[in-house]
């Protein structure tokens, strides 16, 4: 199933794991990321360690959220010459009050060349262990180096998976999502 248009959102059934990938095609330095609150409060991030304070999270101890390494532009691990793929897999949602899934386009940060995210082919997509798939495409035209590609909100069954595409300055995402407050976009 394909969300395609920003607000839009669908139910995903209960799960034992979810598997979010950020691909895209385009020579340029996109990191995803994951903003979250708990239903007890806490907030943090999982994401690069090249970032400071960055980490790339455990599955088998809070916050259950593990990132894969960084594929920037020319990394080893893509699946083919023009596909860039980082991957972001969920062990529990139960504890979450919210989760905030995020792409930086580095390159944009650091050289501000006036790009778009609609001009990268970016998409994410989010798969459940029971079979079920969904797609996230970004395809916003307006500039800003963060983009908030999806929220998902977990509910007494699963989770609502919302099409947010909402592209960003790194000041505003320090505002508007939690975890997001200690973020620098200084690679190390």
């Amino acid at each position: 199933m394909e969300l395609s248009q920003k607000g839009s959102y669908t139910s995903i059934e209960e799960f034992n794991r979810l598997r979010v990938e950020l691909v895209w095609t385009s020579q340029v330095d996109l990191d995803l990321m994951v903003f979250y609150k708990t239903r007890a409060g806490k907030v943090g991030g999982v994401y690069s360690e090249r970032y400071k304070g960055g980490e790339h999270g455990s599955l088998s101890e809070s916050p259950f959220i593990a990132l894969s390494g960084d594929a920037g532009v020319a990394a080893p691990e893509v699946e083919a010459p023009d596909d860039k793929r980082e991957v972001l897999d969920i062990a529990r949602l139960d504890h979450f009050e919210q989760l905030c899934v995020c792409a930086v386009n580095f390159t944009e940060a650091a050289e501000a060349s006036g790009r778009v995210f609609a001009d990268f082919d970016a998409r994410v997509e989010v798969t459940t262990d029971k079979g079920e798939a969904f797609n996230v495409v970004l395809d916003s035209v307006e500039q800003g180096a963060v983009a908030m590609i999806c929220k998902l909100l977990p509910t007494f069954l699963g989770s609502d998976l919302v099409n947010k595409s909402e592209v960003m300055s790194v000041e505003r995402l320090r505002e508007v999502a939690p975890g997001a407050a200690s973020l620098e976009l200084t690679k190390r």
